[in-house]
Protein backbone atom coordinates (compact mmCIF):
# COMPACT_ATOMS: atom_id res chain seq x y z
CA UNK A 1 0.00 0.00 0.00
CA UNK A 2 1.36 3.34 -1.08
CA UNK A 3 1.55 6.28 0.81
CA UNK A 4 -0.75 9.33 0.45
CA UNK A 5 1.55 11.98 -0.59
CA UNK A 6 -1.30 14.68 0.88
CA UNK A 7 -0.68 13.76 4.38
CA UNK A 8 2.82 15.87 3.69
CA UNK A 9 6.21 16.08 6.52
CA UNK A 10 6.04 15.02 10.05
CA UNK A 11 5.46 18.28 12.20
CA UNK A 12 8.68 19.33 14.52
CA UNK A 13 6.75 21.97 15.99
CA UNK A 14 7.53 22.79 19.60
CA UNK A 15 10.66 19.84 19.40
CA UNK A 16 13.21 21.92 18.04
CA UNK A 17 14.32 23.63 21.18
CA UNK A 18 13.65 20.71 23.81
CA UNK A 19 16.96 19.97 25.96
CA UNK A 20 18.13 16.74 24.97
CA UNK A 21 17.32 14.05 27.85
CA UNK A 22 20.75 12.47 28.11
CA UNK A 23 22.20 16.47 28.93
CA UNK A 24 19.04 16.72 31.80
CA UNK A 25 19.83 13.56 32.90
CA UNK A 26 23.70 13.55 33.28
CA UNK A 27 24.63 17.20 34.36
CA UNK A 28 25.67 18.03 37.88
CA UNK A 29 25.20 20.42 40.40
CA UNK A 30 28.38 22.32 39.98
CA UNK A 31 28.14 21.80 35.97
CA UNK A 32 24.55 23.77 35.87
CA UNK A 33 26.51 26.74 38.41
CA UNK A 34 29.14 26.83 35.57
CA UNK A 35 26.67 27.38 32.93
CA UNK A 36 24.43 29.62 35.23
CA UNK A 37 27.95 31.83 36.20
CA UNK A 38 28.54 31.83 32.12
CA UNK A 39 25.27 32.98 31.16
CA UNK A 40 25.02 35.96 33.36
CA UNK A 41 29.18 37.16 32.82
CA UNK A 42 27.98 37.14 29.01
CA UNK A 43 25.24 39.52 29.87
CA UNK A 44 27.43 41.61 31.91
CA UNK A 45 26.45 41.56 35.62
CA UNK A 46 28.85 43.10 37.43
CA UNK A 47 32.47 41.24 38.36
CA UNK A 48 31.47 42.00 42.05
CA UNK A 49 27.60 40.76 41.57
CA UNK A 50 29.33 37.41 39.89
CA UNK A 51 32.06 37.30 43.20
CA UNK A 52 30.87 37.88 46.02
CA UNK A 53 27.08 37.09 45.57
CA UNK A 54 26.90 34.35 43.73
CA UNK A 55 29.87 32.68 44.08
CA UNK A 56 29.76 32.30 47.60
CA UNK A 57 26.03 32.05 48.58
CA UNK A 58 26.07 28.78 45.98
CA UNK A 59 28.53 27.91 47.54
CA UNK A 60 27.02 27.87 51.06
CA UNK A 61 24.22 25.62 49.62
CA UNK A 62 26.06 22.87 48.47
CA UNK A 63 28.32 22.29 51.53
CA UNK A 64 24.80 22.43 53.55
CA UNK A 65 23.55 19.84 50.92
CA UNK A 66 27.02 17.77 50.97
CA UNK A 67 26.46 17.45 54.42
CA UNK A 68 22.76 17.02 54.32
CA UNK A 69 22.00 15.27 51.07
CA UNK A 70 25.50 13.90 50.16
CA UNK A 71 24.08 12.21 47.33
CA UNK A 72 21.88 14.74 46.04
CA UNK A 73 21.83 15.66 42.09
CA UNK A 74 20.57 18.50 40.37
CA UNK A 75 17.01 17.03 39.95
CA UNK A 76 16.65 16.14 43.46
CA UNK A 77 16.49 19.58 44.81
CA UNK A 78 12.79 20.50 45.52
CA UNK A 79 10.66 23.04 47.77
CA UNK A 80 11.16 20.85 50.87
CA UNK A 81 15.56 20.87 50.41
CA UNK A 82 15.12 24.61 49.73
CA UNK A 83 13.05 25.36 52.63
CA UNK A 84 14.89 23.09 54.93
CA UNK A 85 18.12 24.99 53.72
CA UNK A 86 16.81 28.63 54.71
CA UNK A 87 15.20 27.38 57.99
CA UNK A 88 18.72 25.93 58.61
CA UNK A 89 20.79 29.41 58.09
CA UNK A 90 18.27 31.14 59.67
CA UNK A 91 19.02 29.37 63.01
CA UNK A 92 22.91 28.94 62.66
CA UNK A 93 25.13 31.28 64.40
CA UNK A 94 26.89 33.60 62.88
CA UNK A 95 30.83 32.86 61.10
CA UNK A 96 30.01 29.13 62.29
CA UNK A 97 32.65 27.95 59.59
CA UNK A 98 35.13 30.04 61.30
CA UNK A 99 35.40 28.71 65.02
CA UNK A 100 38.12 31.08 65.74
CA UNK A 101 35.13 34.28 64.94
CA UNK A 102 32.43 31.93 65.77
CA UNK A 103 30.08 34.34 67.86
CA UNK A 104 27.12 31.24 69.14
CA UNK A 105 24.60 34.39 70.74
CA UNK A 106 24.27 36.08 67.18
CA UNK A 107 22.49 34.13 64.05
CA UNK A 108 22.60 35.61 60.26
CA UNK A 109 20.73 38.11 59.74
CA UNK A 110 17.63 38.31 57.94
CA UNK A 111 18.92 40.52 55.16
CA UNK A 112 21.77 37.41 54.22
CA UNK A 113 19.03 34.77 54.64
CA UNK A 114 17.28 36.83 52.49
CA UNK A 115 19.81 37.24 50.21
CA UNK A 116 21.00 33.71 49.80
CA UNK A 117 17.54 33.06 48.89
CA UNK A 118 17.53 35.54 46.19
CA UNK A 119 20.54 33.67 44.47
CA UNK A 120 19.27 30.57 44.68
CA UNK A 121 15.88 31.69 43.31
CA UNK A 122 18.06 33.67 40.05
CA UNK A 123 19.89 30.05 39.60
CA UNK A 124 17.07 28.23 39.44
CA UNK A 125 14.69 29.81 37.84
CA UNK A 126 17.41 30.37 35.18
CA UNK A 127 18.05 26.51 34.78
CA UNK A 128 14.59 25.94 34.57
CA UNK A 129 14.04 28.65 31.68
CA UNK A 130 17.19 26.85 29.73
CA UNK A 131 15.13 23.66 29.83
CA UNK A 132 17.94 22.28 31.82
CA UNK A 133 15.36 20.94 34.76
CA UNK A 134 11.82 20.85 34.27
CA UNK A 135 10.38 23.35 36.97
CA UNK A 136 12.11 25.91 39.57
CA UNK A 137 12.07 24.05 42.66
CA UNK A 138 11.56 28.21 44.25
CA UNK A 139 9.11 28.78 42.57
CA UNK A 140 6.70 28.13 44.93
CA UNK A 141 8.93 29.61 47.98
CA UNK A 142 8.41 33.10 49.30
CA UNK A 143 10.83 35.67 50.81
CA UNK A 144 11.25 35.83 53.99
CA UNK A 145 9.75 37.92 56.03
CA UNK A 146 11.21 39.98 58.65
CA UNK A 147 10.87 43.41 60.74
CA UNK A 148 12.35 46.21 59.49
CA UNK A 149 14.77 47.98 61.72
CA UNK A 150 15.44 51.92 61.90
CA UNK A 151 18.22 53.14 59.85
CA UNK A 152 21.38 52.74 61.75
CA UNK A 153 23.20 56.53 61.91
CA UNK A 154 24.30 59.04 64.66
CA UNK A 155 23.65 62.02 66.58
CA UNK A 156 25.03 65.64 65.57
CA UNK A 157 27.14 65.42 68.72
CA UNK A 158 28.29 61.97 68.15
CA UNK A 159 29.58 63.29 64.81
CA UNK A 160 31.23 66.16 66.23
CA UNK A 161 33.24 63.58 68.57
CA UNK A 162 34.43 61.28 66.42
CA UNK A 163 35.31 64.40 63.53
CA UNK A 164 37.43 65.33 66.27
CA UNK A 165 39.53 62.51 67.04
CA UNK A 166 41.81 61.83 64.46
CA UNK A 167 45.20 63.94 65.13
CA UNK A 168 45.39 65.53 61.72
CA UNK A 169 48.93 66.53 62.42
CA UNK A 170 49.82 63.19 60.98
CA UNK A 171 48.64 62.39 57.71
CA UNK A 172 46.62 59.04 58.25
CA UNK A 173 44.88 61.00 60.45
CA UNK A 174 44.40 64.28 57.64
CA UNK A 175 43.20 61.85 55.50
CA UNK A 176 40.61 59.83 57.71
CA UNK A 177 39.29 63.14 59.00
CA UNK A 178 38.52 63.95 55.57
CA UNK A 179 37.12 60.65 54.20
CA UNK A 180 34.90 61.07 57.20
CA UNK A 181 33.71 64.57 56.38
CA UNK A 182 32.98 63.36 52.50
CA UNK A 183 31.13 60.60 53.51
CA UNK A 184 28.82 62.57 55.56
CA UNK A 185 28.30 65.58 53.29
CA UNK A 186 27.66 63.16 50.21
CA UNK A 187 26.26 59.68 51.06
CA UNK A 188 28.84 58.49 49.11
CA UNK A 189 29.26 54.55 49.84
CA UNK A 190 32.77 53.69 51.03
CA UNK A 191 33.85 51.84 47.74
CA UNK A 192 32.72 54.77 45.63
CA UNK A 193 34.43 57.43 47.87
CA UNK A 194 38.09 54.97 48.33
CA UNK A 195 37.82 54.95 44.09
CA UNK A 196 37.37 58.76 43.82
CA UNK A 197 40.41 60.37 41.53
CA UNK A 198 41.23 64.26 41.11
CA UNK A 199 39.58 63.35 37.57
CA UNK A 200 36.24 63.19 39.00
CA UNK A 201 36.41 66.37 41.77
CA UNK A 202 34.72 69.40 39.72
CA UNK A 203 36.02 72.44 42.12
CA UNK A 204 34.48 75.03 40.26
CA UNK A 205 30.83 73.72 40.72
CA UNK A 206 31.99 72.33 44.21
CA UNK A 207 30.91 68.43 43.14
CA UNK A 208 32.12 65.05 42.02
CA UNK A 209 31.26 63.48 38.28
CA UNK A 210 30.67 59.61 38.86
CA UNK A 211 30.95 58.00 35.81
CA UNK A 212 28.15 55.16 34.76
CA UNK A 213 30.61 52.37 35.11
CA UNK A 214 30.96 53.75 39.65
CA UNK A 215 27.42 53.34 40.34
CA UNK A 216 25.22 50.31 41.41
CA UNK A 217 22.27 51.92 39.18
CA UNK A 218 24.89 51.66 36.68
CA UNK A 219 24.05 55.67 35.68
CA UNK A 220 26.67 58.66 36.06
CA UNK A 221 25.73 61.01 38.58
CA UNK A 222 26.63 64.36 39.94
CA UNK A 223 27.49 64.36 43.89
CA UNK A 224 27.67 67.92 45.53
CA UNK A 225 30.05 68.81 48.57
CA UNK A 226 29.88 71.92 50.77
CA UNK A 227 32.51 74.61 50.03
CA UNK A 228 33.89 73.86 54.02
CA UNK A 229 34.40 70.07 52.78
CA UNK A 230 35.66 70.60 49.36
CA UNK A 231 38.41 72.69 51.64
CA UNK A 232 39.68 69.81 53.25
CA UNK A 233 39.55 67.87 50.07
CA UNK A 234 42.18 70.24 48.29
CA UNK A 235 44.42 70.11 51.56
CA UNK A 236 44.48 66.58 51.24
CA UNK A 237 45.27 66.60 47.79
CA UNK A 238 47.96 68.91 48.33
CA UNK A 239 49.45 66.81 51.32
CA UNK A 240 49.05 63.30 49.13
CA UNK A 241 50.95 65.41 46.15
CA UNK A 242 53.76 66.15 48.33
CA UNK A 243 54.79 62.85 49.26
CA UNK A 244 53.38 60.47 46.70
CA UNK A 245 52.77 60.46 42.70
CA UNK A 246 49.09 59.49 42.85
CA UNK A 247 45.76 60.69 41.46
CA UNK A 248 43.75 58.90 44.03
CA UNK A 249 42.00 61.06 46.93
CA UNK A 250 42.63 58.71 49.87
CA UNK A 251 45.41 56.64 49.63
CA UNK A 252 47.52 54.43 52.59
CA UNK A 253 50.85 55.55 54.28
CA UNK A 254 52.25 53.82 51.68
CA UNK A 255 50.68 55.56 48.86
CA UNK A 256 48.68 52.82 47.85
CA UNK A 257 45.06 53.55 47.74
CA UNK A 258 42.69 53.01 50.43
CA UNK A 259 40.78 49.57 51.45
CA UNK A 260 37.47 49.44 53.08
CA UNK A 261 38.61 46.84 55.96
CA UNK A 262 41.81 49.36 57.11
CA UNK A 263 38.85 52.22 57.17
CA UNK A 264 37.04 50.21 58.78
CA UNK A 265 39.58 49.52 61.19
CA UNK A 266 40.96 52.76 61.92
CA UNK A 267 36.98 54.40 62.29
CA UNK A 268 36.31 51.66 65.47
CA UNK A 269 39.79 53.28 66.69
CA UNK A 270 38.65 56.85 66.34
CA UNK A 271 35.07 55.74 68.12
CA UNK A 272 36.85 54.50 71.25
CA UNK A 273 38.94 57.52 71.25
CA UNK A 274 36.05 59.72 70.83
CA UNK A 275 34.56 57.53 73.73
CA UNK A 276 31.28 57.12 71.38
CA UNK A 277 32.23 52.77 70.56
CA UNK A 278 29.96 51.76 73.66
CA UNK A 279 26.45 53.64 72.51
CA UNK A 280 26.57 53.68 68.58
CA UNK A 281 27.95 50.45 65.84
CA UNK A 282 30.08 53.11 64.33
CA UNK A 283 30.90 51.99 60.56
CA UNK A 284 30.96 53.24 57.03
CA UNK A 285 27.43 52.66 56.05
CA UNK A 286 26.10 54.99 58.63
CA UNK A 287 27.78 57.93 57.21
CA UNK A 288 25.43 57.44 54.10
CA UNK A 289 22.61 57.31 56.77
CA UNK A 290 23.45 60.02 58.75
CA UNK A 291 23.80 62.08 55.51
CA UNK A 292 20.35 60.89 54.12
CA UNK A 293 18.23 61.43 57.53
CA UNK A 294 19.40 64.98 57.87
CA UNK A 295 19.04 65.72 54.42
CA UNK A 296 15.09 64.86 54.66
CA UNK A 297 15.21 66.39 58.31
CA UNK A 298 16.64 69.32 56.36
CA UNK A 299 13.28 69.53 54.04
CA UNK A 300 15.34 68.17 50.84
CA UNK A 301 13.23 66.47 48.47
CA UNK A 302 12.83 62.76 48.28
CA UNK A 303 13.39 62.55 44.45
CA UNK A 304 16.23 64.68 44.30
CA UNK A 305 17.93 62.90 47.25
CA UNK A 306 17.68 59.41 45.50
CA UNK A 307 19.46 60.93 42.41
CA UNK A 308 22.24 62.28 45.16
CA UNK A 309 22.47 58.67 46.68
CA UNK A 310 22.02 56.53 43.20
CA UNK A 311 18.61 54.54 45.02
CA UNK A 312 17.65 52.42 42.30
CA UNK A 313 13.88 51.94 43.82
CA UNK A 314 12.05 54.95 45.27
CA UNK A 315 11.46 52.61 48.55
CA UNK A 316 14.60 52.14 49.50
CA UNK A 317 15.00 56.31 49.63
CA UNK A 318 11.90 56.50 51.74
CA UNK A 319 13.11 54.49 53.71
CA UNK A 320 15.72 57.23 55.48
CA UNK A 321 11.83 59.49 56.39
CA UNK A 322 12.11 57.65 59.77
CA UNK A 323 13.69 60.31 61.84
CA UNK A 324 15.21 60.02 65.36
CA UNK A 325 12.93 59.88 68.76
CA UNK A 326 14.40 63.63 69.16
CA UNK A 327 12.76 65.04 66.04
CA UNK A 328 9.44 63.08 66.70
CA UNK A 329 9.13 64.79 69.89
CA UNK A 330 10.00 68.46 68.47
CA UNK A 331 7.23 67.81 65.60
CA UNK A 332 4.85 66.74 68.75
CA UNK A 333 5.06 69.29 70.72
CA UNK A 334 5.20 72.08 68.11
CA UNK A 335 2.08 71.00 66.26
CA UNK A 336 -0.12 69.20 68.77
CA UNK A 337 -3.58 69.73 69.04
CA UNK A 338 -3.96 69.81 72.57
CA UNK A 339 -1.00 72.24 73.07
CA UNK A 340 -2.86 74.64 70.13
CA UNK A 341 -5.63 74.65 72.64
CA UNK A 342 -3.29 76.16 75.35
CA UNK A 343 -4.89 74.00 78.33
CA UNK A 344 -3.02 74.78 81.45
CA UNK A 345 -1.96 72.61 84.55
CA UNK A 346 -5.47 72.94 86.09
CA UNK A 347 -7.20 71.29 82.53
CA UNK A 348 -8.75 75.37 81.35
CA UNK A 349 -8.08 76.53 78.74
CA UNK A 350 -6.61 80.21 78.66
CA UNK A 351 -8.26 83.13 78.07
CA UNK A 352 -11.69 81.41 79.41
CA UNK A 353 -13.17 80.98 82.96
Amino acid sequence: MSNDPRKGKPSVRGKRNAAPTSLKSTIGLDEAFELFFNAKKAEGIRESTLTKEYIPNWRYFRNWLSTAYPHAGLVDISASVIREYVNRISTRSKFEDAPHRLQESITLSPYTVALRLRTLRTIFNFLSRENIIPDSPVTTIKQPRFDEEDKETFTDEQLRKLLAAPDRDTFAGLRDHTLMLVLADSGLRIQEALRLTTEYLDVKARCFHLPAWMNKNRKPRIVPISSEVLREVTALLTENKMHFDTEYLFISNYGDPLKADHFRKRLKVHAKTAGIDKVCNIHPHAFRAYFCTNFLLGGGDLFSLQRIVAHSSIETTRRYMRVNDENIRQQHANFSPITKLGMTRIGRIRGKQ
